[in-house]
């Protein structure tokens, strides 16, 4: 399965790529700046430089939506 990282997920544009994306049979890795809730979703802080890179294993692309509203 092809697999995906996107910033700004839970956005007007990004909800809409997720679903998108996920009928096409991607597997799409949600990249977050709160505690994970859910398996699909990889901690992030762009601030500080860091992000969980073990959960980024096997992602071919990422797509950065992030941004201010």
């Amino acid at each position: 399965m092809r697999r995906i990282a996107v910033t700004g997920a839970s956005g007007l544009i990004g909800s809409a790529l997720v679903r998108s994306l996920t009928a096409d049979g991607y597997e799409v890795v949600r990249l977050v700046r709160h505690a994970p809730r859910a398996a699909e979703e990889v901690r992030w802080d762009p601030e500080g430089g860091r992000v969980d890179a073990a959960g980024l294993a096997g992602c071919h692309a990422v797509v950065n939506l992030a941004g201010a509203g």
